[in-house]
């Protein structure tokens, strides 16, 4: 009896813990709905952290306090924006009479105006939590130029289920939110608690926090939410997704906003670097220039195949490891890189490295919006691969299993010069019948959609022809057909099982295509558009991130063997293309023939809001703002392990300079819509920093 009267009593005390207490002071509820916004808020940085933490860069406890210091300053400018009708309605209730703003409907309405923005920014940043992963960045606006024609809730409905962590975490948060909202009541009592003064003092005092905290600084100068407010914070630049939050990055002005520099005079500048190409023979017995003229072209992009799936780029793992068998046997027959690297996370980033030579460099070609973040409005540049094989006589098509126009693939490619699509719709008009082809998400999955573009490109009469394919079915949320399921097994990740898929399908597709009479005459490249989910302590560092086959298939064996003396990048497939066909149209290209022995070889990215440089010798960063730093070479990746080092000093200044280069040349033409070929030097090919 005793026991039970004790635990009663226990409960009873911990019951009127969450009684609802009331005040009839209103400026003390509005301090303690504000504390409970922002507990919330730094709840979410916590989570955000701990969940990605091993992709993300090394932070100790006070580090994380500090970045919670620093984050209190943004989340501060998100809450200010998403409570303002709240507050609003807590200065105008004291000049409205006592019976309507103590009405039922006025109570739930001033609830609601604190409820639904308080959800809202829960949701954003949890569910981010989950997105960190793919792209390595909080999510910002141009998710929704990207997926615009794609449905949302598809999307979120699959996040659901397969992040359930995270979803049970936002509703342990919301109710908390809730339950400390509700703990501490407004009333308004019968007669003022304060004097009139009083209470338009205080008015006064919460509309100046809330201007100044929206503004994030409590002045009048500069630009509201300055980056030079939070950088103290960040021991590490790449710690910036940790202090940031999503409802900023999605709404806000972005962190990192493409500036103009000036390290180099124009001289200088042309001395260290210049993105003009022209192919050319590289020695007077150069019998590799044009070897490849008039030679079909598919290029196949393959969706996050990175090189960490692919049991050929990881002898060191065990057989079972492997994901793509078909690859394995492949790549040896090839010329391929050892260090191939992608120029960025996003499928949207990959398509101007490839065929443009462009990086984005954090900018997107989606054209719903003008913005003088993306190069893509600079309609400036006229040289592109498409171009200057339509102009050679090839005929194009572009094959994506999505509908048509998805995520702006096909506008971007007929931007650059007419071609035709075969997409989701093509297929369903051939196979109206077979529904299981159709991924739910998506569009069609990969092995009937390849079966079926390697039909229509055996229909292609006359000669050349270039094919561009699109892989889709190694995507999240990884459907595999279910009726081949239980042919492919389980991996640590999710996506390993899509991978065997993707590659099974495109084993297929090689075996439809290799007894056609054009199949000799091609030259095929493989690439993947970026990397994905990864769980291996070799690709735990900048350069795995970036991983990702970059492969030369000539049927005809005349291309065969290993690029291992440096690293070779997206942006070098085009200039190396035209130099193999022998087509000499001067280009404007940040990428390199990856054949010339007398160029600097690098490789460009833009990951956790820093511009990236990696060449064989060093990985060097810079943020928006200009610093530089380096970081040794990763093993395996880059370069031998024995070299995984850092350079001299001497080789240190040499890739600064480059990096700084790069990025003053590409964002003053970026500013400037100058990306055009209106000139060439006297000696187009760039040459070794002096």
């Amino acid at each position: 009896m005793n026991r039970q009267r004790d635990l009663v009593y226990c409960l009873g005390r911990i019951g009127r813990l969450f009684n609802m207490k009331l005040t009839y002071n209103r400026w003390i509820a509005v301090i303690w709905h504000t504390v409970v916004a922002i507990l919330m808020m730094q709840a979410c940085r916590f989570i955000y952290f701990y969940y990605n933490q091993s992709l993300l860069p090394p932070v100790d406890f006070l580090q994380l306090l500090r970045l919670q210091q620093g984050g209190f300053i943004l989340d501060m400018v998100v809450i200010a924006y998403g409570l303002s009708l709240y507050y609003l309605l807590m200065i105008v209730g004291q000049f409205l009479p006592h019976r309507i703003e103590e009405s039922k409907w006025f109570r739930v309405f001033r609830d609601l105006s604190y409820y639904i923005p308080f959800a809202f920014l829960l949701f954003l940043n949890i569910s981010d939590t989950g997105y960190y992963p793919f792209v390595l960045r909080r999510a910002n606006s141009d998710i929704f130029n990207e997926f615009q024609n794609k449905s949302m809730f598809s999307f979120y409905k699959e996040f659901v289920v397969d992040f359930w962590p995270l979803t049970l975490t936002f509703f342990i948060l919301l109710c908390l939110g809730i339950v400390a909202y509700r703990w501490l009541r407004f009333r308004r009592a019968d007669r003022r608690m304060m004097p009139v003064w009083a209470n338009l003092l205080c008015s006064i005092a919460l509309l100046v926090t809330v201007f100044f905290s929206m503004r994030g600084r409590w002045d009048f100068e500069g630009k509201p939410v300055p980056m030079s407010r939070v950088i103290p914070y960040m021991s590490d630049y790449r710690q910036l997704p940790i202090l940031y939050n999503t409802p900023l990055a999605l709404f806000g002005s972005k962190m990192s906003v493409r500036e103009t520099f000036d390290f180099y005079t124009d001289q200088e500048l042309a001395e260290i670097f210049s993105p003009y190409y022209q192919a050319m023979p590289l020695s007077p017995n150069d019998s590799l220039f044009g070897s490849m003229k008039g030679r079909n072209v598919v290029v196949i992009l393959m969706e996050s195949m990175a090189s960490e799936y692919i049991g050929f780029y990881n002898p060191e793992y065990s057989e079972s490891y492997s994901f793509t068998p078909f690859l394995d046997k492949l790549i040896p027959q090839t010329l391929y890189a050892k260090y191939g690297l992608s120029t960025g996370k996003r499928s949207v980033e990959a398509f101007p490295s490839i065929f443009v030579s462009l990086p984005s460099f954090g900018g997107t070609f989606n054209e719903t919006e003008w913005t003088m973040n993306n190069y893509q409005h600079f309609s400036s540049y006229n040289t592109d691969l498409p171009t200057a094989l339509s102009d050679n006589g090839y005929r194009l098509k572009f094959y994506h299993g999505d509908n048509e126009g998805a995520l702006g693939f096909y506008p971007f490619l007929t931007r650059l010069t007419p071609m035709s699509q075969y997409t989701e719709e093509s297929f369903m008009e051939e196979h109206a019948w077979s529904k299981e082809d159709r991924a739910e998400t998506w569009g069609i999955h990969d092995m009937p959609f390849l079966s079926a573009a390697a039909e229509d490109m055996s229909t292609v009469q006359s000669q050349p022809f270039c094919s561009i394919l699109f892989t889709l079915s190694n995507h999240h949320p990884y459907d595999v057909p279910k009726s081949l399921e239980a042919q492919y097994k389980n991996g640590t990740l999710p996506i390993h099982k899509t991978v065997q898929y993707a590659d099974a399908s495109l084993c297929r597709f090689f075996e439809r295509i290799k007894d056609e009479p054009w199949y000799e005459n091609t030259l095929f490249v493989l690439t993947a558009d970026h990397t994905n989910l990864t769980d291996q302590p070799k690709y735990a560092n900048t350069a795995g991130k970036a991983a990702v086959p970059i492969v030369f298939y000539d049927p005809q064996g005349k291309l065969k063997g290993c690029i291992d003396d440096y690293v070779v990048q997206h942006t070098d497939i085009f200039p190396t293309l035209l130099y193999l066909l022998g087509i000499t149209d001067p280009i404007l290209s940040y990428g390199h023939n990856i054949f010339d022995p007398d160029t600097e070889h690098i490789g460009l990215n833009f990951l956790s809001d820093q511009y990236i440089l990696f060449a064989k010798e060093v990985t060097v960063l810079m943020t928006p703002t200009g610093e530089v730093t380096v970081e040794a070479p990763a093993p395996y990746l880059q370069t031998e392990p024995e070299k995984a080092h850092l350079p001299s000093e001497k080789t240190l200044e040499r890739y600064k300079a480059l990096l700084k280069a790069i990025v003053q040349d590409y964002n003053d033409r970026a500013l400037h819509s100058k990306f055009a070929v209106e000139h060439l030097p006297v000696n187009p090919r760039k040459l070794p920093i002096q």
